[in-house]
């Protein structure tokens, strides 16, 4: 039996940084895959985060892979409990750890 490839996996954000310092941080760290979890990716919070966009910069600048799973974002009720109605972190991290059925730490 052969051993599993080992997987690193991290999160990183894209709100307060700009287009450069995202993508030279993945390109720094070796990243091949990116993960999209957000369940709205389509946001004009920042352009170069906006789905097709960055699948394109993904790509060309750093031959990186994207993709996105919806299956692992919040639902819109958890999110909007979250944000819209500024529940608690706690609360909210309970209730996504529950849908994706995730063990907290």
């Amino acid at each position: 039996m052969s051993a599993k490839p080992e997987i690193n996996l991290f999160t990183i954000g894209f709100t307060q940084k700009s287009a450069e310092q995202f993508f030279d941080t993945l390109i720094k760290s070796g990243v091949r895959r990116v993960i999209d979890t957000r369940l709205n990716n389509v946001s004009q919070l920042a352009g170069f985060a906006k789905r097709k966009d960055l699948e394109y910069f993904l790509r060309k600048i750093g031959n990186i892979e994207y993709v996105h799973i919806l299956d692992l974002a919040p639902t819109q009720d958890i999110l909007d409990d979250y944000k819209k109605n500024k529940g608690e972190w706690e609360v909210y991290e309970q209730k996504f750890f529950r849908i994706n059925a995730i063990a907290p730490n």
